[in-house]
């Protein structure tokens, strides 16, 4: 009796994961590595974060590459930022009103500083953020991204502009560093 126990376990068992793997296969949104929202979510926590921050750099970088890279952050995540929520309006995705924590902590630990070790953690931060906001466009780009295929063309149109981000963010990391 107890082997046939065991026997109807298993059984059912396996008919049950059968049946999850099926209902798997019919839910697109398990395939994908980011779902629309979490990609949104982050990625509009990121532009704050660098807009905040090139704004920072303009009024309290001291070095001028600082203060040309910070413009270039305002204006390049300004226009990311109106293109992201046109996207999301029309998709019914929410763009968030404040930073994720991890991108308001970077921001408060810059807001405090002036002089060269602002320019210091600035360009350091813009590296780190930079390399960061690559990986997770990279990975929203990619076939399994995200679901939404407009949204994957978004995150893949704006790679090449991030990954030029990231070079200038570290010459400039060097420049302050020297």
């Amino acid at each position: 009796m107890k082997k046939l126990n065991f026997v109807f376990a298993m059984l059912l068992g396996s008919m049950l994961l059968l049946g999850l793997n099926a209902c798997d296969k019919d839910d697109d949104h398990n395939n994908y590595q980011l779902g629309n929202q979490d990609f949104v979510t982050t990625a509009s926590s990121s532009n704050m974060f660098e807009i905040a921050a090139g704004q920072l750099a303009i009024n309290q970088g001291i070095n001028a590459g600082v203060k040309v890279f910070g413009q270039h952050m305002v204006n390049d995540h300004g226009q990311t930022a109106i293109e992201m929520q046109t996207l999301a309006a029309n998709k019914n995705w929410t763009i968030p009103t404040a930073m994720l924590p991890e991108h308001q902590e970077m921001y408060d630990a810059l807001k405090v500083l002036s002089g060269q070790g602002f320019d210091k953690q600035f360009a350091a931060m813009m590296v780190t953020s930079h390399q960061k906001t690559v990986a997770l466009f990279e990975q929203a780009a990619g076939k399994n991204g995200v679901p939404d295929g407009d949204l994957r063309a978004f995150a893949s149109i704006k790679l090449p502009t991030l990954k030029e981000h990231l070079q200038d963010a570290q010459e400039l990391q060097t420049n302050v560093n020297d």
